[in-house]
């Protein structure tokens, strides 16, 4: 008795304590019972919420709070430990007409069970006010990394048309410091100005190629009167540019060396590879010029040699198909030897 006595005086503590909610509900979900403690931290009053006959097996707001789970093995006869959850009142003030708002708590939930194989699961609730606090901060650093993210994919747009812009940018200079200058028919001008690299000579070599594919080009002005210094790999990048522009057919004329130039190019002991030089673009004009009518006047006069000698061997009007025809033979006669009279044999001569 003095054992039953102290166990019962425990547990009127508990429900009569007003910092500790204590709720007592059936394996089904139904509550049955509910403390003091219960009453002050959800602000409702105990019998008005008793007769809703609330269920928390079929409570929306834990489902959306990700703890149902632990709920649900509570109600199998489980101890569980449910973290701490924000949970909004206004659901009870709607039914309750007492006012609500949302509070952070943690709870624990007990089976007590009874000399058969029932049960009923005790749940002990109390609030934590810093969870309220901790969760304030928290979504204050969401937000924070929201603002912050969207400012880093901003400036990631603005980098990025920058490097756009700057590319093409780079492409039209690219552009502008290879041009290539038709002066006259089929023969072409690439006038270069400051030091050649490696990206530049790549640059060239593509402009160069495709203009003279483009326009039948026959003869190749490089003009290097702005380039300051020829080291050894630029010349080698300038006969490698000339020998590709004479597998498309075009020769190609180095203008523009300097006195200086020249002496560094002989130091260095560079050869241009049997590429032809003048002194001035005018002078190489001059000479793709003269090469261009030297090559017209080639080619008509050889058009006029063959028309003439294709004129000389033709047939006459009237003849064609007669004048090669040898004469006709007496069909089975033309190979037939000469008869001999009856008798007679040929002689053989000894």
């Amino acid at each position: 008795m003095e054992s039953l006595r102290a166990d019962a005086g425990r547990w009127r503590a508990l429900m009569a304590a007003r910092c500790l909610s204590v709720s007592i509900h059936r394996p089904v979900g139904r509550t049955q019972a509910v403390n003091a403690g219960w009453e002050a931290l959800w602000r409702a009053s105990a019998e008005e919420f008793l007769q809703l006959n609330y269920n928390m097996l079929e409570d929306q707001q834990l489902v959306e709070n990700g703890i149902m789970p632990h709920v649900e093995r509570f109600f199998r006869g489980e101890e569980v430990a449910i973290p701490p959850i924000s949970y909004d009142t206004d659901a009870v003030e709607e039914l309750t007409g007492k006012a609500g708002g949302a509070v952070w708590v943690c709870s624990f939930g007990v089976p007590v069970r009874d000399a058969g194989d029932g049960f009923e699961g005790v749940l002990f609730q109390f609030a934590v006010p810093e969870a309220a606090e901790i969760q304030h901060k928290y979504e204050a650093l969401i937000e924070e990394q929201r603002a912050l993210q969207a400012s880093l994919e901003a400036r990631n747009r603005e980098l990025e048309e920058t490097v756009r812009v700057i590319a093409a940018q780079r492409d039209a200079i690219q552009a502008m410091s290879v041009p290539v200058i038709r002066v006259a028919d089929g023969v072409l001008c690439l006038p270069i100005v400051g030091m050649i690299d490696d990206a530049r000579a790549s640059a060239l070599l593509e402009r160069l190629l495709e203009a003279i594919a483009a326009q039948q080009a026959a003869q190749v002005l490089l003009d290097i009167t702005g380039v300051p210094a020829l080291d050894a790999r630029a010349a080698a990048q300038l006969v490698g540019a000339a020998s590709a522009a004479r597998l498309l057919g075009a020769s190609c004329t180095l203008v523009g060396v300097s006195p200086a130039l020249a002496q560094t190019l002989v130091e260095l002991g560079i050869d241009l590879g049997g590429l032809d030089t003048a002194a001035t673009l005018a002078e190489g004009l001059t000479r793709a010029l003269a090469a261009r009518r030297g090559a017209a006047q080639r080619s008509a006069a050889f058009a006029a040699h063959r028309s003439t000698k294709v004129a000389a061997h033709a047939p006459e009007r009237g003849e064609r198909g007669e004048a090669h025809r040898p004469a006709a033979l007496p069909r089975a006669e033309a190979h037939r030897p000469a008869a001999l009279p009856r008798g007679e044999a040929p002689s053989r001569k000894r």
